[in-house]
């Protein structure tokens, strides 16, 4: 019986000491925010579901061509790519409107930033523009304490990226 209590409790440290060793934050070391959506489009020019990353001025000079791209480039060229890097998430084209993308939630875990997105589909029986469109989000990240990106949603592929 001792043995067996002894047992437990070993393995009940064991699990407390392996729980903890998993980083896991939502904000950081300053308190600020791991991300913060900064705008949406209808009209991303992106028509494939995917992601783009930008960490200089040159990668958002090439976010300005896109085609039919209508992004808000003023409130983007006002933030710091030192101390904040954007990412595009696109869900590629629709047929319709009434789709778009809006950030859920944003953790650390481990050395992983998951991104968590709301995806916004029209109900079926909703009347919605008959126009393509091409709907995406533009987030803020830290570039900091983290090696993979990866952004997931309810009816949204996975997607990841390295450092």
């Amino acid at each position: 019986m001792i043995n067996r209590f002894r047992d437990m409790t070993a393995l009940a440290l064991a699990i407390v000491l392996l729980a903890g060793c998993a980083v896991n934050r939502s904000a950081t070391a300053t308190g600020a925010p791991l991300a913060r959506q900064v705008t949406e489009s209808d009209h991303c020019g992106l028509t494939a579901p995917g992601l783009v990353y930008i960490d200089s001025a040159s990668e958002l000079d090439k976010l300005e061509r896109l085609p039919s791209g209508n992004l808000a480039m003023k409130k983007l060229r006002a933030l710091d790519l030192e101390k904040e890097h954007l990412v595009l998430v696109g869900l590629g084209q629709k047929s319709t409107g009434g789709y778009g993308l809006t950030l859920a939630s944003a953790e650390i875990v481990d050395d992983v930033l998951e991104l968590t997105l709301d995806i916004r589909k029209p109900a079926p029986d909703a009347m919605v523009t008959q126009v393509l469109t091409t709907p995406c989000a533009i987030i803020a990240i830290t570039p900091e304490d983290w090696e993979q990106l990866r952004i997931s949603g309810e009816g949204l592929d996975t997607l990841t990226r390295q450092r």
